[in-house]
């Protein structure tokens, strides 16, 4: 993590990959749409990373928290600090968000599904981020529901421990460990403005819990915004220019 002087605080290092512009087939139906470049944190937001949120006051700060709900902060289910935060509603992921933004100085946000699912997808339309059919061993998800392998480690794994389940452009984790909270309202996919209201967002990529079929990259799933349980995290993108890339 970066130490920004004077005032201490350690900020994320975030692993961001470019996601080139350009067409691709979204949705289950194939709908073929376009979306200019943007950059997604390879990794999901781990338990250390979000804890520098927390100890920086993240908390207490209300530019942090406008037109959302604050909770009081949960701990994670598993501690480990390079296994995903989760225990973690969709304010606090949208918190979170904005309070690295000013750290880094640049828009960091959750993604669309739309941007989502290009990641997960490619631009092919891939219905897991490896390829066409679910492969044992290749993600953090119950196998043994409907008997599809022998695996159903019943916990979180740590981040990108599953580098053969990695995207097109090498992104981890995109089906099974955590379910990713995603910027948009389930049943107005196109309103992604924070508010009050307490309507449903969308959840992508499965998890631990869960077994491959809801860890398919077209699959939307999705629960009231203050929703916290131990199958569900986040991920971070950022549509800004990074290092030049």
């Amino acid at each position: 993590m970066q130490d920004l002087t004077p005032n201490k605080i350690f900020v994320p290092d975030i692993d961001w990959v470019r996601i080139p512009g350009g067409e691709f087939l979204y949705g289950e139906e194939q709908e073929r749409i376009s979306r200019d470049t943007f950059f997604i944190s390879r990794y999901l937001v781990t338990n250390v990373q979000f804890q520098a949120f927390v100890e920086a006051g993240g908390y207490e700060d209300e530019r942090w928290w406008q037109d959302l709900r604050k909770p009081e902060p949960e701990t994670s289910s598993w501690s480990q600090p390079n296994r995903p935060r989760t225990n973690v509603d969709w304010y606090e992921a949208v918190a979170f968000t904005r309070w690295l933004s000013a750290q880094l100085g640049y828009e960091v946000r959750l993604p669309t599904e739309q941007e989502w699912e290009r990641v997960a997808r490619g631009r092919g339309g891939r219905d897991y981020p490896w390829g066409g059919d679910y492969r044992s061993g290749f993600a953090n998800v119950d196998e043994k529901e409907n008997k599809i392998g022998p695996w159903n480690l019943e916990q979180t794994t740590a981040v990108g421990v599953y580098p053969q389940g990695a995207s097109s452009e090498g992104v981890l984790d995109l089906a099974g460990n955590v379910w990713e909270w995603c910027l948009n309202k389930y049943d107005k996919p196109e309103v992604i403005a924070a508010d009050n209201s307490g309507d449903f967002r969308v959840l992508r990529g499965g998890s631990w819990f869960l077994g491959p079929g809801s860890a398919r990259a077209a699959f939307r799933g999705g629960h009231s915004p203050d929703f916290r349980y131990h199958h569900i995290g986040f991920r971070v993108l950022s549509s800004a220019p990074i290092d030049g890339r």
